[in-house]
């Protein structure tokens, strides 16, 4: 799919060594833009940045190591690394982190703890050091990966709903803010997703239920209206919509892309 006005184009993307914030990445730089990527583990980025480099497009692609969930305030050198590599900004996809199977009494302080670094502070830090450089362009956008269960809770994943209903609460409040620069910020929210992180959660959820992984996996593909889960390529598409010049009006707002599984008029 060809979207309007990526070709020189800059953007950052936090989990983009797979998943759906690999994807995102390898649609943008199909389109032109040059793209650095942020994970916490430097042989994934490196792995990932050479299978995007070898595509052959004009962007291009770059990486620093960065772990979310510990940096509140990110280096210096970070901001620097991007200003020098891409000269400036025009989009930010947030895109790191899960959701972990359990109950709300269950997990423990350090698992609600984690994934709030990690998912919350990790995308607000992100934010923060990143933004001047958005309102410095006198444009841009931000998209935020904010799994359905922000919207729709979910008993099995209940450190997950909080985390993203936190972050449909940011995007509200950080579009106003930044609309006068002409930053806008939209969450995307997936639900289950075919990427590697599908089978992992299959697994939590079966040893929840006492249940076979096969037929946990089978349910979560065919209980959706449409009968299949999205790609990440799926959701790639949507949130290279949500940047594009052809999305200019919409901002401080979320939506959903889940099979038809979400069911509430909110």
């Amino acid at each position: 799919m060809t979207f309007q006005g990526f070709a020189g184009r800059r953007a950052v993307i936090t989990g983009g060594s797979q998943g759906i914030g690999f994807a995102v990445a390898r649609l943008l730089h199909h389109q032109g833009a040059s793209v650095v990527l942020v994970a916490r583990h430097l042989p994934a980025l490196k792995h990932a940045a050479a299978q995007l480099s070898a595509d052959g497009r004009e962007g291009t692609i770059d990486y620093f190591p960065c772990d979310l969930g510990a940096d509140r305030e990110l280096s210096r050198e970070f901001i620097d690394f991007v200003q020098n590599r891409l000269g400036g900004l025009d989009y930010l996809v947030n895109a790191a982190g899960g959701a972990r199977v359990t109950g709300a009494l269950q997990a423990t302080w350090e698992q609600w703890h984690a994934d709030f670094s990690v998912k919350f502070w990790g995308y607000f830090a992100m934010i923060r050091a990143l933004v001047p450089m958005l309102r410095a362009n006198g444009r841009g956008a931000i998209v935020n990966i904010a799994g359905v269960s922000g919207i729709d809770p979910n008993s099995s994943l209940a450190v997950a709903g909080p985390v993203n209903a936190a972050l449909r609460a940011l995007a509200k409040v950080l579009a106003d803010e930044l609309a006068a620069s002409q930053v806008r910020v939209v969450n995307i929210h997936p639900g289950a997703t075919e990427t590697a992180l599908l089978a992992s959660m299959a697994e939590a959820y079966a040893a929840r239920q006492a249940d076979a992984v096969d037929r946990v996996l089978d349910r979560m593909r065919t209980s959706t209206p449409l009968g299949r889960l999205p790609s990440a390529d799926d959701v790639a598409t949507l949130a290279c919509f949500l940047l594009s010049d052809q999305a200019a009006l919409i901002t401080g707002t979320g939506i959903e892309i889940d099979g038809g599984v979400h069911r509430g008029l909110a």
